[in-house]
């Protein structure tokens, strides 16, 4: 089920405004609505993704817990979210976790950087999505997620050096550096998407045939033809 946030209660004329006009949108048209009934159905299907709650007590370690009471179950998700039977590489990836998609900003650089649900299990999302087979998958996922969060960032940032900056001196210079950054994250990512790939293809072998020519009263056999009637193989 697709959660929203409640709407906060709306005291400001702008808000008034926007509230007033927001009940004023017409239902969707006809076609939108059968749209919209497929994708209900599509997400529906899917496996939902794991998540947890996080608790900021303000000691630097924050607290993790699932939505629900069955604690041995959720550990149960999490391992198998992981691909490994180790609670420890488990809570060892919650952790490295936490501390790359805790917002900084939230603190103004006076203290750890903030709890961040969302980009948490955003990342969480997409280690579950990748099905791990084992922990190094499991941490090569977790590397896209973190990668890609930080990608964002940066694309963000390039975009208002190109906005907010003259094409002289330190403008270029900032622009210069964030336009680097950007095509290294983007170059990382690739690899790492890469990276599990050929993981997973290990053992597999591919054989590309790009020409064969058979003349008349030929034949021809493409591989190794096992002949049973003696020992080792033979070609035609």
């Amino acid at each position: 089920m697709l959660h929203t946030r409640k709407r906060p209660a709306v005291t400001a004329p702008a808000d008034e405004a926007l509230a007033d006009k927001l009940a004023k949108r017409s239902p969707p048209h006809p076609v939108e609505r059968v749209q919209i009934e497929k994708a209900r159905k599509r997400t529906k299907a899917r496996s939902p993704r794991i998540a947890m709650h996080i608790k900021d007590r303000g000691t630097g370690v924050p607290t993790l817990y699932p939505d629900h009471s069955d604690e041995e179950g959720h550990q149960y998700r999490l391992a198998d979210a992981f691909g490994t039977r180790s609670l420890q590489f488990v809570y060892s990836m919650l952790k490295g976790l936490g501390n790359a998609t805790a917002d900084p900003s939230l603190n103004m650089d006076f203290g750890p950087a903030s709890p961040d649900q969302v980009a948490f299990n955003a990342a969480l999302a997409v280690i579950d999505g990748v099905r791990p087979k084992d922990e190094i998958e499991a941490m090569l996922a977790a590397h896209m997620a973190v990668t890609n969060i930080v990608l964002l960032e940066l694309i963000a940032r390039t975009r208002g050096a190109v906005a907010g900056h003259r094409y002289e001196g330190n403008g270029i210079r900032r622009l210069d550096v964030l336009g680097n950054l950007t095509t290294k994250f983007m170059r990382t990512y690739t690899m790492q998407v890469e990276a599990l790939a050929r993981k997973r293809r290990k053992g597999q072998q591919t054989i590309k045939v790009k020409h064969v020519h058979v003349y008349s009263g030929g034949q021809a056999v493409v591989g190794a033809i096992n002949n049973r009637e003696g020992e080792g193989y033979r070609k035609k």
